[in-house]
């Protein structure tokens, strides 16, 4: 599990032209907290996939808010770990939200104001592709004030963003 640390008020960083292009739903109010950005390629080990679920009820306690884009199987599973643990999250899609519906399990936390769904594509996006899903990464990553990158692999696109994003520090 690598710990990122971005510089300093990195969520301050997305911009006004990208911030007056996100579209939500849901608590809005999440994106004034402190966000952990969860970015993780979609193979990973086993035992990272254990690792990384074992810290979500430490994150839900200490009332972090996780944004991520929830897509590879690890993230998948820290979203339905955080939400069963009423916890606070911001979903970040590679896509555009004209036909987004939420699942069963994210309908109450919307409602509640636990969760915000964002996006930056436009609307007439309707898939995810390679492009969008950089996009939605770019975001995750300029909208969190810490980033844990839980597996991503060699040579990946996502490997590829976290260099392109010199300044991170390992921890």
């Amino acid at each position: 599990m690598v710990y990122i640390s971005p510089p300093h008020h990195r969520a301050q960083h997305v911009g006004p032209e990208l911030a007056a292009q996100i579209v939500d739903a849901g608590g809005t109010a999440l994106l004034a907290e402190p966000l952990l950005g969860l970015i993780a390629s979609r193979e990973c080990p086993g035992h990272v996939l254990l690792e990384t679920l074992d810290r979500v009820p430490e994150w839900v306690t200490a009332g972090r808010v996780i944004v991520s884009g929830f897509h590879s199987p690890l993230e998948q599973q820290v979203l339905r770990s955080a939400l069963r643990r009423k916890g606070r999250v911001v979903k970040v899609l590679a896509r555009g939200m004209t036909d987004y519906r939420p699942t069963a399990e994210e309908r109450e936390p919307l409602a509640a104001g636990r969760m915000l769904v964002v996006t930056a594509c436009p609307p007439e996006v309707r898939r995810t592709t390679r492009e969008t899903a950089l996009a939605r990464n770019r975001l995750i990553l300029a909208l969190a004030t810490e980033v844990v990158a839980s597996y991503v692999s060699s040579n990946s696109p996502l490997a590829g963003l976290l260099i392109e994003r010199r300044g991170f520090e390992v921890i």
